[in-house]
This record gives structure tokens, C-alpha cells and sequence, in this order.
């Protein structure tokens, strides 16, 4: 039982320092590029390659091997004799949770804006509280500890602590799969390959972290199948990594691609366009205007024109095109039916068509009928 999380803790330490030297030699091809592009000032290495962001994935394996080996020294009753050591897995724990969520954002192919420095002020102020309030008494030894000793950090608040830490996992991994699936359906399922590999692992992730929850919060004698699903876990990833395969296969790919479609309409109430848009076809009938065009009503809108086309996408799932020539259809079925006196002609252009075969199909593949017999079956 003992060597599940001791071979947790070991996989997990080769897989920080894979990273570790996978992120070191990115690091110095960049500096080497930065320099051959310029010799004389070299371009400083942006944001999001500070060293924190670059060996994220790293720090996070790094947290998985100190919690893995806290887990053996538990099940070896040997955690009063390295009390300190392991009293370092809860500030870890409360890492591994924001250190997730870098590694989803460089493995999606994306920045780390989502990740601000407060997100590891909770790791902060635990390793505060656990090494300065309670640095005069071991940490661990709390069954000999006097209760009333003042320096004493109690059973309570460290179990508290490592709820937090392991809920905290939890709402991270949440938070990740919700984005995902916001990106599959909102952003015309943009990533098809990648979803269900992706979802699975995801799945899987969140099984074991549950477990985690209910172990540390509920019913202990589960936390080794906890132990054991984080196991394998951390086995299967360092397997695709010593195989050189893809984590998901085509997940960067997707994922950029949805990435760029959400930006494109960040910050844009989309609601409100929608409504405004709906306003500007039925009150003014803008659509009647034969010169309408994506520019006129993106300005109309207020709004750029790929961010008005993204909408029409992923909203209503048409072109501008189709959209507009919906609206004309509408209105060249109600003058048939309302207005016999105007000529088919008469209604094309009234309508804001401006091409009479373009009409013509379009209705016949509107309506499954050509206006004139539209207009005459009706009628």
C-alpha cells in the first residue's frame, strides 16, 4: 500500500524535471532568437515567460511529489520524524490549483492573464501561518503538543487548510472544463477532435479529485483509492511523455483557433448586439437598402465588422449575407401575397434585392416555390 504514493511521488519528480529541462532549453532558443533578431538590443523576454509562468508546469509537478511523498510518510507513520519536510505539502497543496490552471493555458496554447499573483496568496498565508504562528512546535506531533500552548497550530486548522487546498484543486478544475465546454458549443464546436480525449482526461481529473474532497472532508478509508487514481494518472501522463505523443491530440490546435474566436468578441455584450440588431431589420428595415453592407451595420451598431460577423456565427449561425437576405425573403413573400398589383420585378427591388436570378433561387430555396407560384397558391 505504502509504495503506491512513494511511486506517485517518484513519477511525479520525473515529470518536474522533465519540464524543468524542456522549459530551460525554450528559454534559451528564445533568448538565441531574441539576440539573432536584434544584436544589439536584444528584445526582453515578454510577460508571460517570467519564470514563475515558465516553469509552471514544473513548480506543479515539484507540488504533486512533495503532497505524494507526505501521503507515503502518512501511510508509514513517518511523518513526525520528518514533521517540517511534510509540513510543506499544504502551502503545495493550495499551488497545485492555479499552477493547473497555467499548465491549461500553455497546454491550450494560451497567455496567463487568467492568472493573477493573489491567486497564490492563499499558498502564501498558509506557509505564514503553518512556519512562523506554530515554528515553535513541530507541526505534526500534535498529539503530544499541549492544546493551550498559544504557538500551537491545532489539528482543526490544518484539516481546515487541507479542505481548502483540496476544494480549491477542485474549483480550478471546474473552472477549466467549463471553459472548454463554453468553446465547444458557443464557438461552433471549434474543438471536435479534442473534446471528448480532452473531456475524458478531465473527467478522470475531477474523479480523483472528488475522491480527495470526500476522503479529507467525509470518509477517510477512501483516500487510498484517491492515492491510487493520482497514480496512475501521473503514470499515464509521464508515458505519453517518454513516447513523445501528444497529451490530446490536436487539443493546441483547437484550442487556439477557439481562443482567437472568443477574443474576437471579447468584451462585446452580445445580447444587447442582438437586440439592436433585431430593432435596426424590424422598426427601420434596414435590409431594404439593396447597399447594405457588413460595414454599414457593424457602424450602425457600433461595433467592428469581424466582431458583428463572429456573432452572426456563433450566435445565429449564418453569414451576413444569409442573415440579411432572410429579412428579404420575409418581406418579397409578404408584398406577393399583400400587394398582387406590383409585378415579381417590383417586388425584387422593393425587397433590396438587386439581382433578379439571385432572387429567383434564393426563394425557390426559401420557400420550395417560385414566386410566381408562391404568389398564385396563396393568394
Amino acid at each position: 500500500m505504502n509504495l503506491i504514493p512513494f511511486a506517485g511521488a517518484i513519477i511525479s519528480c520525473l515529470l518536474a524535471i522533465s519540464h524543468w529541462i524542456e522549459s530551460k532549453e525554450k528559454s534559451l532558443d528564445t533568448k538565441k532568437n531574441q539576440f539573432l533578431k536584434d544584436h544589439h538590443h536584444p528584445i526582453l523576454i515578454q510577460s508571460e515567460n517570467r519564470f514563475l509562468y515558465r516553469y509552471a508546469p514544473s513548480f506543479l509537478f515539484f507540488s504533486l511529489t512533495i503532497l505524494q511523498f507526505h501521503i507515503y510518510g502518512e501511510f508509514a507513520n513517518q511523518v513526525r520524524i520528518f514533521s517540517v519536510l511534510f509540513g510543506i505539502h499544504i502551502p503545495c497543496l493550495l499551488l497545485i490549483g492555479p499552477l493547473s490552471y497555467i499548465f491549461f493555458e500553455d497546454m491550450s496554447g494560451g497567455g496567463f492573464k487568467k492568472i493573477r499573483w493573489y491567486h497564490f496568496l492563499p499558498s502564501l498565508f498558509s506557509f505564514i501561518y503553518l512556519f512562523v504562528v506554530g515554528s515553535k512546535l513541530s507541526l505534526w506531533s500534535h498529539m503530544d503538543s499541549p492544546v493551550h500552548d498559544p504557538t500551537y497550530v491545532d489539528h482543526t486548522s490544518i484539516v481546515v487548510l487541507l479542505g481548502l487546498g483540496v476544494l480549491s484543486i477542485f474549483g480550478y478544475t471546474l473552472t477549466i472544463m467549463i471553459r472548454i465546454f463554453r468553446w465547444k458549443f458557443d464557438l461552433n464546436g471549434t474543438i471536435d477532435s479534442s473534446f471528448l480525449p480532452f473531456l475524458y482526461f478531465m473527467g478522470y481529473s475531477m474523479l480523483v479529485v472528488t475522491l480527495f474532497v470526500i476522503a479529507q472532508l467525509f470518509f477517510m478509508e477512501i483516500f487510498f483509492i484517491a492515492c491510487a487514481g493520482l497514480t496512475f494518472l501521473l503514470a499515464y501522463v509521464l508515458l505519453l511523455k517518454i513516447n513523445h505523443k501528444e497529451f490530446i491530440p490536436n487539443f493546441k490546435r483547437e484550442t487556439r483557433l477557439a481562443r482567437y474566436q472568443e477574443s474576437r468578441i471579447k468584451g462585446v455584450d452580445t445580447a444587447l448586439v442582438l437586440q439592436q440588431l433585431e430593432e435596426l431589420m424590424s422598426s427601420e428595415k434596414l435590409y431594404l437598402n439593396e447597399d447594405l453592407s457588413l460595414a454599414v451595420l457593424a457602424k450602425r451598431l457600433g461595433i467592428h465588422t469581424h466582431q458583428l460577423s463572429e456573432i452572426l456565427n456563433s450566435k445565429l449561425g449564418c453569414t451576413f449575407r444569409n442573415f440579411v437576405n432572410g429579412y428579404r425573403l420575409q418581406e418579397s413573400a409578404r408584398l406577393l401575397l399583400e400587394e398582387p398589383q406590383m409585378t415579381i420585378l417590383s417586388v425584387i427591388y422593393a425587397s433590396g434585392f438587386n439581382s433578379k436570378s439571385s432572387f429567383h433561387k434564393l426563394f425557390q430555396n426559401e420557400f420550395g416555390l417560385s414566386p410566381q407560384k408562391y404568389r398564385s397558391k396563396l393568394s
